[in-house]
């Protein structure tokens, strides 16, 4: 029997509606790094996931000083992210406590799923509200300053802080070297941490990692929950 132009046509807006409503049932959920511009960086509804491990090839796999204006940008345009999620190796000490101040500003919990180790950790103590999942680690060792990048900054700043030899530079580099650790000290206890446990996060040298159990880093403030 054959069917109207009417029977059709509603047999074909049915099907329509069944495709809208499947595609709305099992779409993937629209993410803020949806065009790749920021790879490290994906919004969960009130959660920002910073993770450094998921940069594509050709992006720094660490915490670089453009992800501080990603940061802000990112919660500026969603101002309802109260949690910034971590899972980072660390990276640039000048990224992590720009982005400090950024996650400070801002007010964000803070919560490590994975591993938060070096740099990250600072990251992470930003906030006072910090909780880590479970199976994940937060990692502390030595900051460190590479044989390299000690050279390129002083052939780079000699004249202008006219060091006549090397070891002018080497007796500059011994104050401000303690002068970096008395603030990674200090920023620590002002978060909330317990000053005995900020001078351990300095026993691992740089090559290691110190990972403190849960209980410890509830009992020294790091965790707060």
């Amino acid at each position: 029997m054959r069917t109207s132009l009417r029977q059709r046509c509603r047999v074909h807006w049915c099907r329509a509606w069944i495709w809208v409503l499947a595609t709305l049932l099992f779409a993937t959920p629209v993410f803020a790094n949806e065009d790749n511009e920021h790879p490290k960086f994906r919004v969960d509804g009130a959660r920002l996931i910073y993770d450094t491990e998921n940069a594509p090839e050709g992006v720094g796999a660490e915490i670089e000083v453009e992800d501080a204006d990603a940061l802000r940008e990112i919660l500026r345009a969603h101002p309802d992210i109260s949690v910034l999620e971590l899972n980072s190796g660390g990276g640039s000490l000048w990224a992590s406590m720009k982005m400090s101040d950024i996650v400070i500003d801002f007010e964000l919990d803070t919560h490590v799923h994975g591993d938060c180790s070096s740099t990250c950790a600072r990251l992470f103590v930003a906030e006072t509200t910090r909780t880590m999942s479970r199976g994940s680690r937060i990692g502390f060792h030595q900051s460190w300053w590479t044989a390299d990048s000690i050279q390129e900054y002083y052939d780079g700043n000699t004249e202008e802080e006219r060091w006549d030899t090397p070891f002018e530079f080497a007796s500059w580099m011994y104050g401000d070297t303690q002068g970096e650790v008395h603030k990674a000290l200090l920023y620590l206890v002002r978060r909330g941490v317990d000053p005995l446990f900020a001078i351990e996060t300095l026993k691992e040298p740089s090559s290691g990692m110190w990972y403190p159990y849960r209980i410890r880093l509830l009992a020294a403030g790091v965790l707060t929950q």
